[in-house]
């Protein structure tokens, strides 16, 4: 059975941090902003039994280099580390802001992705006012980040993140990698997650969508995927049912299951 692999691809514009495993057809992980890498533990033990699984780490986040807090920014970083791949017929599953950041790519329809699958996401704030003040949940949170421990700013994460009564390892898991966020790279994120306007490029999309929701999520609601739907009608829908913003790590089976379904009926 294959292992978990950490690299640090040199790019054209700056070091990307990934996590690969597996072989066969490509699936890409891309996390939200209180994750990593490594928050898709599950699925790189998982799905690389059938195929090749690779988990980045955004700019700023893991040894990845930051870039411009620009949506256009991230979506290259990711372009560059597909030509520096060789990337071809790849699902591309972005959870949270993951999501804005593979919704921006995706509208420039590069041949090198099959699939999309928005996990638990957006179109952005699309606060684009000129000198305009990072949004107060925004602001709140980068607040935390510099009054609050490491610890204590990770579970107040997790607990934001998670409903009543989530298991101890997943709070816990969630937790650890939100308290490991870089405080540069989080408020860089913020700000592109701020600015970003997903509206016009996601009516764009032309490749298969699968427009993930999860039951118990209070940070990205059933009106957030109901707009994504709007704006990307041919997208199909599901939910992930008993969990919130953390499918994936809260019950990583279904989650897994939903993906592996969705790839292969197409």
């Amino acid at each position: 059975m294959s292992t978990t692999k950490e690299e640090t691809l040199h790019l054209k514009n700056g070091k990307i941090s990934i996590q690969t495993a597996g072989s066969g057809p490509t699936i890409l992980l891309l996390h939200g902003l209180g994750g990593a890498s490594g928050s898709w533990k599950y699925q790189l033990e998982t799905l690389q039994r059938e195929y090749t699984v690779i988990a980045w780490d955004a700019p700023g986040y893991g040894r990845s280099d930051r870039r411009r807090p620009d949506v256009d920014a991230y979506a290259d970083a990711l372009q560059e580390l597909a030509e520096a791949s060789g990337f071809d017929g790849v699902t591309v599953v972005g959870h949270s802001m993951g999501g804005v950041i593979a919704g921006r790519l995706a509208a420039r329809n590069p041949g090198w992705i099959s699939r999309l699958v928005l996990s638990s996401t957006f179109t952005g704030n699309g606060n684009q006012e000129p000198d305009a003040p990072l949004s107060e949940g925004y602001r709140r949170r980068i607040q935390e980040l510099d009054t609050m421990s490491r610890e204590d700013f990770g579970r107040a994460r997790a607990r934001s993140m998670t409903p009543k009564g989530t298991r101890k390892v997943p709070f816990d898991l969630v937790a650890e990698i939100a308290g490991r966020v870089d405080r540069g790279g989080y408020e860089d994120a913020c700000r592109m997650l701020d600015r970003a306007d997903n509206r016009e490029a996601l009516m764009r999309v032309r490749m298969p969508v699968l427009i993930l929701s999860a039951e118990k999520d209070t940070i990205m609601s059933e009106a957030n995927a109901d707009q994504l739907a709007e704006l990307i009608p041919h997208a199909q829908r599901e939910t992930v049912y008993g969990v919130g913003h953390a499918p994936y790590i809260e019950d990583p089976e279904q989650y897994n299951r939903i993906l592996i379904n969705y790839i292969r009926r197409l």
